[in-house]
């Protein structure tokens, strides 16, 4: 299981429409062995989930384990979890061609942030990112985490 971790300033080229994988992810999916990424539109966040290939399919097939591949509860799992996704290769460098309708779905345009989450690691624009952060701390404010 990968463990991305800590958080990363990088640059959208939305002229090529492409980013740049921060160098300690890149690291780890090499040591991983993992040569494909999956990305996805998060369900709660403004951002896009970047998973390895294989730590993503894991975590499918543990959804679907013991479900018929006919039951209506498989096909909509499989709808939403593997036909909704991008299956992307990045170059030496871990350049990528972001998915326009990705891109624009989270507002992603000059300034990114790319935040490990453990398993998989998000990219934000840096203003939907700091404004999280924000709601965040303000919520920490009268807590201990």
């Amino acid at each position: 299981m990968s463990e991305f971790t800590g958080t990363f300033g990088g640059g959208f080229d939305a002229k090529k429409g492409r980013i740049s994988v921060p160098a300690p992810f890149r690291a780890i999916l090499s040591r991983q062995g993992a040569e494909d990424i999956i990305l996805r539109k998060s369900r709660h966040l403004p951002c896009i989930e970047v998973w390895s290939k294989p730590d993503y399919m894991a975590e499918v097939n543990a959804r679907v384990a013991g479900l018929s591949k006919l039951s209506a509860e498989y096909q909509s799992i499989m709808r939403k979890l593997v036909g909704r996704i991008h299956t992307l290769h990045p170059d030496t460098e871990g350049r990528v061609v972001m998915p326009r309708e990705l891109a624009e779905a989270v507002g992603l345009g000059g300034e990114l942030q790319f935040a490990g989450r453990g398993a998989y690691f998000e990219i934000w624009s840096a203003e939907a990112y700091a404004a999280e952060e924000a709601r965040l701390d303000a919520e920490d404010e009268g807590g201990d985490v």
